[in-house]
């Protein structure tokens, strides 16, 4: 059957179910069919409906959790397609919540550069604000600049600089380097922002950028001694939800979690077990307002 496909799109009402009963299999067969296939490279997936592909997936995570939405993307085995399909259906959640006169902080993530390529080249005008401070290139590549300028080109909306880095080497330097002019009013206006996108870290090795960056330190033994279970940002909270100080968040350039929470709709994109504990802290305390996630990730979260 592999051999004979060469392409396959969601198109409106082509759920699972819809595929199965086409095919005469079962949804866990579709499922697996469409994993080896993508995996294969004999199948291109692309969603082109704004209808649920999981609506059963969607409900019980916003009724289990308390979300305003959820929504939930096709899981794959390859990690780098995984993420492609969590792109895809993030750009579908973007496009449905986003209005002219938004003001959208840009949080950290890794995530969010997937979703770019999947967005329309439009006109809505909203305005996207770094929340965060830029650390390009090297061994963690971590510019919510790069991807708030990226969106407001795709999106024709305007976008503001933050010209700072994400970590300073002190405290000393980050009060006097939040003073700065431009700095200070990048910052003031992510935190009058209507929407926030953002991503989750966690505490494994491989669940977000700045594991790598913290981990040589010893902070990271530190912070989950104290409870932690992911991040928001580069600030750490726990099972509950609850803020963990650490030492690093002094010399980061960004908004605090209070800041962070302020924010009416808060647009979490994260995927991956790596994360689990940190998407659903995340989500029963109230962090998350609309989550973005995979298939795998959003049926371990309501198995737990």
């Amino acid at each position: 059957m592999l051999g004979r496909v060469a392409s396959l799109h969601y198109t409106h009402g082509l759920t699972h179910q819809k595929i199965a009963d086409l095919l005469g299999l079962s949804r866990v067969q579709v499922t697996r069919l469409l994993a080896r296939a993508l995996k294969e490279g004999v199948v291109e997936i692309r969603v082109h409906s704004d209808e649920s592909i999981f609506p059963d997936l969607q409900i019980a995570l916003q009724s289990t959790f308390g979300l305003e939405q959820a929504w939930v993307s096709p899981g794959f085995d390859d990690h780098e397609k995984n993420m492609e399909s969590l792109g895809a259906v993030a750009a579908q959640c973007l496009m449905s919540l986003l209005k002219p006169d938004d003001v959208v902080a840009v949080g950290l993530s890794a995530t969010l550069e997937h979703m770019i390529p999947h967005l329309p080249r439009t006109k809505i005008g909203a305005t996207f604000v770094p929340a965060l401070g830029s650390r390009p290139g090297g061994a963690v590549s971590i510019n919510p600049h790069e991807i708030a300028s990226d969106l407001a080109e795709r999106l024709g909306g305007s976008t503001r600089h933050l010209p700072a880095p994400f970590v300073m080497a002190s405290e000393e330097s980050a009060t006097m380097m939040r003073n700065e002019p431009d700095v200070a009013s990048t910052l003031e206006l992510a935190r009058q922002a209507s929407m926030g996108l953002y991503g989750l870290g966690g505490t494994q090795a491989g669940s977000g950028p700045l594991i790598e960056a913290i981990a040589p330190s010893g902070e990271l033994e530190k912070l989950t001694k104290k409870g932690a279970v992911g991040d928001i940002s580069g600030i750490y909270f726990d099972r509950q939800g609850g803020y963990v100080p650490s030492s690093i968040e002094k010399r980061i350039i960004g908004l605090s979690l209070e800041e962070i929470l302020a924010i009416p709709r808060r647009v979490i994109v994260a995927g991956g077990l790596k994360k689990l504990d940190a998407i659903a802290a995340a989500s029963q305390s109230g962090i998350v307002t609309h989550l973005v996630t995979d298939q795998r990730t959003a049926e371990a979260l309501l198995l737990r």
